[in-house]
């Protein structure tokens, strides 16, 4: 390799490692517009139109080849599973997991800019998938081939999955991950995302909540009457309301008998995660138009309601009228569409049993459960775990500053199906910031942090090659 092509570490302004090929504006010009590439490729799961999607699994596929990457796209049962593995020199491994899907833009109009034709603006790019999670995905293969471009070869093995479905629940991927355990142990994995906090520290997630979301409908006659009628008439949506609110207290309290069972109580550790961690609760109530959060705005009552707390939350709810004009009526139908978010032990499985002898139990036998939406477990690596003080030293020489390290996240992924691959730790990190706005209208990250994940990514890829000889971390077994 010519030595112009070679890699070489450079002291930054603040003094942290950076690395200069991705410095360079050739570089970064190129990695921006194949970024952009990939966000143009409308990948929305919930459609179920598998022609885009197997357009960016074979576009993934030709990048992970450009790589020298041996792939295949792994048996799945929904949209194509992309799979690619690059030897290193050591015998340490990485699994890369991401997505490839985003979720629908819907309501366009909600947009400053086509949410699939990515457009910069004052140093931020916006396009659905930019933060969630076509930016992160991206980081990876860069920073696979920055190295490459520094010494030719890999210092641990990397392995890719990306996968088509995460916003559609995942249905695929535990069969697949059971099917390929062998193909997919590694001595550490990094996950899809995380974003830097509501004060601009970049942090990394070390799980996810799980989930439980469900439909409820109530009927309470063969059609809809005069509301002249209401003081004889039943309404299914008081009674809907009454069922709901038999489930949860005004305080925040589920009451659900048994609901809290498999909720750990706060370790010491745990309790001192949450007192140091930042939670910024005065800054995210402003955003809100808030003075106070629900929680309160301390770290410790924040981040404790956050990542050690399960939810019980009425996404949305439905029946009677609300259309133009006037409707007397009595609506004999009504729905409510419900998740819950579980953490420690909780299984999807024994809520949704709970829930509906609960509903019983009250005398709501009348309320029907009818759709079984989604179900994930909670997945948590110990803070303290060897590779998780790898990968924050190695995000502080790229950021200069310290890396906010978060318990979990209060949103749910699918990290329980690696429990066919036991022992190996899984960090999330990613290109997002605190008004991101995944999921959201305008969704975008700072191109800077776009680079800044980048190096994250390749700086631990070195030191976790240097910790194969060193022994400081672990080896999954």
């Amino acid at each position: 390799m010519s030595e112009s092509l070679r890699v070489l570490g450079v002291e930054t302004e603040n003094g942290t490692q950076a690395t200069e090929y991705l410095d360079w504006s050739e570089t970064r010009g190129k990695y921006l517009d194949e970024l952009i590439e990939f966000l143009r490729m409308p990948t929305v799961s919930a459609r179920g139109d598998m022609e885009p999607m197997k357009a960016a699994a074979d576009w993934l596929v030709r990048r992970l080849q450009s790589l020298g990457a041996q792939t295949q796209i792994l048996e799945s049962s929904g949209f194509p599973i992309v799979y690619g593995e690059i030897k290193g020199d050591s015998s340490r491994s990485i699994l890369f997991y991401n997505h490839y899907d985003v979720q629908p833009p819907e309501p366009y109009e909600a947009w400053n800019s086509d949410p699939f034709e990515p457009t910069i603006r004052d140093g931020y790019l916006f396009a659905r998938g930019s933060d969630d999670n076509k930016g992160s995905l991206m980081s990876r293969i860069h920073a696979v081939e920055a190295i490459l471009k520094e010494r030719g070869s890999l210092p641990v093995t990397v392995k890719f999955l990306f996968e088509g479905e995460e916003e559609s629940g995942s249905a695929s991927l535990p069969g697949t991950v059971q099917r390929y355990k062998d193909l997919l142990a590694a001595d550490a994995c990094i996950w899809e995302n995380a974003r830097r906090d509501d004060a601009g520290n970049p942090s990394v997630a070390l799980g996810n909540k799980g989930m439980y979301s469900f439909e409820m409908r109530v009927r309470t006659a063969n059609t809809d009457s005069h509301s002249g009628k209401a003081n004889i008439y039943p309404n299914a949506i008081w009674r809907l309301i009454w069922a709901l609110s038999s489930l949860r207290g005004s305080d925040g309290t589920i009451l659900v008998d048994g609901f809290y069972d498999g909720v750990p109580p706060l370790s010491q550790a745990d309790e001192e995660l949450c007192r140091s961690t930042p939670a910024n609760g005065e800054a995210q109530a402003r955003k809100l138009g808030l003075t106070e959060l629900m929680s309160g705005n301390d770290n410790l009552s924040v981040n404790r309601a956050l990542y050690y707390t399960p939810s019980f939350n009425i996404q949305g709810i439905s029946g009677g009228y609300t259309g133009p004009g006037h409707k007397t009526v009595i609506p004999s139908e009504a729905f409510a569409r419900i998740e819950c978010r579980l953490v420690g032990n909780q299984d999807p499985e024994d809520i949704a049993g709970k829930i509906t002898r609960q509903l019983e139990k009250n005398g709501y036998s009348d309320v029907e459960i009818i759709s079984k939406k989604a179900g994930a477990w909670p997945y948590r690596t110990a803070v303290d775990h060897p590779f998780v003080q790898l990968v924050s030293r190695a995000g502080a020489e790229v950021y200069g500053r310290p890396i906010v390290l978060m318990p979990s996240s209060p949103g749910t992924g699918p990290r329980y199906v690696f429990k066919y691959v036991p022992n190996m730790p899984i960090v999330a990190l990613g290109v997002g910031h605190a008004n991101s706005r995944a999921h959201a209208p305008n969704e975008n990250i700072a191109v800077e942090d776009q680079f800044l994940t980048t190096k994250h990514v390749a700086s631990i890829l070195r030191h976790f090659g240097d910790a194969d000889n060193s022994g400081d971390v672990e080896r999954n077994k």
